[in-house]
């Protein structure tokens, strides 16, 4: 029973934090709420700390506002794949600090299955 409310409040911290932290953010309410899917994806999945969410959540957020960024950039597309690339790198760099080892081989298999997935939706 303790636990159960323990995990209760800091889901509601976690989703206050969070909401709060989206007020001034330059994200669209669809992005805010992938991030948010992502979000609570990395945490199950990754098994992440409090302390980690936070961090991990502060690396999406600006990961994303840079693919938002880019999205509404008019630079050709090989300057925006060029931008695309630095950011997920800085990212994968950033996560590589943020989590453990076995954490960062999980969260590089989910971003290959998120990457395989895309490919399959594109037409040949």
């Amino acid at each position: 029973m303790k636990k159960n409310v323990l995990k209760l409040v800091l889901m509601l911290a976690v989703s206050g934090v969070t909401t709060g932290a989206f007020a001034q953010s330059k994200l669209t309410d669809e992005q805010k709420e992938e991030l948010l899917a992502k979000m609570e994806r990395y945490r199950t999945e990754l098994n992440l700390s409090a302390e980690q969410q936070e961090k991990v959540q502060s690396i999406n957020r600006t990961y994303f506002e840079g693919l938002a960024g880019l999205k509404a950039s008019n630079e050709s597309k090989l300057a925006k794949f060029k931008q695309y690339r630095s950011l997920s790198e800085t990212r994968d760099q950033q996560m590589k600090q943020v989590v453990d080892k076995d954490q960062y081989k999980r969260y590089k298999a989910m971003q290959k299955a998120m990457k395989d997935e895309l490919k399959s939706r594109r037409k040949p």
